[in-house]
């Protein structure tokens, strides 16, 4: 049940029990309410009652339920309980990668079993769900942006110098330099010591691991160069180093940020104006562009209103006058919209996206600069349309303005039709009341180690589908941690990085496993996608005859088959109503009487 000893002092929380048992919250407050001999809290102080690990395990035990408690389970809830805070408890793991002592100890033989930069993950995702947060929600669309915009420079030069000039615990960082591969310089800012530190450590295990799990303490020679900086990243000197690519997520609508104390003279932050006072982001896309070496990029997360307030319009009519910006992306993942600058050049046009393409539209933009694109996804705007009274960038502005044609229209319209209605005339599963079962259960992770099925990364970079290339590969089902469906049935290359594959043997049937996954998957903390295939594995499968497993996958699959169907239809008609919209008001478009 445990692969170590329980130390005396080890408490959890009722989410750690959840998340041990492989249940859901709510499970673990009934167990409490409905079970006499449920153990007691030993200390109800706190907002969230702590209880006996040693204690719980017994009580499990004795009700025929699994724990699954690793070493470095156990190794966190004592760190937690020694330590103030999380964070404190975090910081002591960090420290402990290439000191000395107990800990340090510990650390290392958790690391010969666990990769280390996947270990230290594990507990910065306990340090956030004990402190109720979790990834910021622009992480996955920036590093996206950044490697986009960077595969040009990487294929040049392929180990680059990476910045975040707020880089909190580098999750931004991280993220950018796993798609970049090995980096030359990996740098960073941070007001906080502790966070600077963990986001030093994360970055050291990673590059580790990139190059092939070498040391992780000092650089030696192969190793990036690691270094992240405590201090005000826009209130201290800039630093003399320039980086190939500056990544940034900053505070927004902070007030006091220190306008006031702002460096003045020829400081290169403002070549393109001194920002207002109640513009602190405009102050971080300044500096991040500051910052670049020639042929350098900034991808930098802005609140959308920063587009096209009037307080920041001189800043960003500089920006384009000078060719520093040069794209502007509305993610709705991003909850943003992303900035890229680069150092002054001559352009004479801005592309603005809405991200589904971006990859694709900068490539042709930074191959033919001054040639107009227009996509559903992407339009260039030629700058001098820009330089009105609002120099207004909200890419909403300028992709809604963009018509379709006639005939594009009609092909639009008579391909939603047929889809229609093929799904108008499509049989759907007959439901009827059943009893509940208690039938016998196992596992995804013990049918993967008995070779029923395989659990696997995705390997499609996300967006670098050809949009009008098949995925290819066999079916399989499709995990998404923190995207929209969760579950899904389809070929393994459709399938990106930041998704989870899972392939059956003759023995289990695929699409039963897909009803499993999508009745029993435990939902992600805060929807972070770290320990994915840990939440996989852990859901539990009724053990059932393979008839009876394929006659209820059946059931299953003609709906998922539905579902994708429709939600495809409604994107269709999402694009086909902008279009059309746009082609009646500008006049491009007619419907005939």
């Amino acid at each position: 049940m445990t692969s170590r000893d329980a130390g005396p002092g080890e408490t959890i929380t009722l989410t750690d029990l959840a998340r041990l048992a492989s249940v859901g919250r709510n499970a673990v407050s009934n167990w409490r309410r409905r079970e006499p001999d449920f153990p007691a809290p030993v200390d109800d102080s706190a907002r969230r009652p702590r209880f006996s690990l040693p204690a719980l395990e017994s009580w499990a035990a004795a009700h025929g339920r699994d724990l699954k408690v690793t070493g470095a389970d156990r190794l966190w809830f004592r760190l937690a309980a020694d330590h103030p805070t999380a964070e404190a408890a975090l910081e002591a793991v960090a420290a402990a990668f290439d000191g000395d002592g107990d800990l340090a100890a510990e650390v290392r033989a958790l690391a010969a079993e666990t990769l280390g930069a996947d270990l230290f993950e594990f507990f910065i995702e306990r340090a956030r769900e004990a402190e109720g947060i979790g990834v910021p929600p622009g992480i996955g669309p920036l590093a996206d942006t950044a490697a986009a915009v960077s595969a040009e420079h990487a294929a040049a030069a392929p180990e680059m110098r990476l910045h975040d000039p707020a880089c909190d615990e580098g999750d931004l960082l991280r993220a950018a330099a796993a798609k970049l591969g090995p980096c030359a310089v990996l740098a960073g800012q941070d007001l906080s010591s502790a966070r600077a530190a963990i986001a030093e450590r994360r970055l050291r295990l990673l590059d580790s691991h990139q190059r092939g799990g070498g040391p992780v303490g000092n650089r030696s020679v192969g190793q990036a160069e690691v270094v992240v900086h405590v201090g005000d990243s826009l209130l201290t000197a800039l630093p003399a180093e320039r980086y190939d690519l500056v990544v940034c997520d900053p505070p927004f609508n902070v007030k006091d940020w220190g306008y006031d104390r702002l460096p003045d003279g020829d400081d290169p932050r403002l070549a393109y104006g001194t920002p207002p006072r109640t513009e602190p982001e405009l102050a971080w896309a300044l500096h991040c562009t500051a910052l670049l070496a020639p042929g350098g990029h900034a991808v930098v997360r802005m609140p959308a209103q920063v587009a096209h307030r009037r307080s920041g319009r001189r800043i960003r009519s500089e920006l384009l006058r000078w060719g520093a910006l040069r794209a502007v992306v509305d993610s709705p993942e991003a909850k943003a919209h992303i900035w890229v600058l680069a150092p002054r050049g001559e352009t004479t046009q801005l592309l603005v996206s809405n991200g589904r393409d971006f990859a694709a539209a900068w490539h042709a933009f930074t191959a033919a600069p001054d040639a107009p694109l227009a996509t559903p996804d992407s339009v260039t705007v030629p700058l001098m349309r820009l330089w009105d009274e609002d120099v207004d960038v909200s890419p909403a502005v300028y992709l809604a303005s963009t018509p379709g044609g006639a005939e594009d229209l009609a092909d639009a319209v008579a391909d939603l039709g047929s889809r229609l209605e093929a799904v108008a005339g499509r049989t759907l599963p007959r439901f009827t009341r059943g009893a509940e079962e208690s039938a016998p259960e196992t596992s995804l992770g013990d049918l993967e180690r008995d070779g029923h099925l395989t659990v696997a990364p995705g390997t499609r970079p996300p967006g670098a589908a050809d949009p009008g290339e098949e995925p290819t590969g066999p079916r399989c089902v499709i995990v998404d941690p923190v995207g929209e469906p969760p579950v899904r049935i389809g070929p393994r290359g459709e399938a990106t990085e930041i998704q989870w594959t899972v392939e059956c043997g003759p023995a289990v049937d695929l699409a039963w496993i897909a009803a499993a996954l999508s009745a029993r998957l435990p939902a992600a903390s805060k929807r972070t996608a770290t320990g994915a295939k840990r939440r996989i594995l852990s859901v539990k499968i009724p053990r059932l005859a393979l008839a009876e497993q394929q006659r209820r996958g059946a059931a299953f699959a003609q709906l998922e088959e539905l579902r994708s169907t429709l939600t495809q239809a409604g994107r269709r008609a999402e694009a086909l109503a902008a279009e059309a919209a746009a082609g009646l008001v500008s006049g491009a478009v007619k419907t005939e009487d």
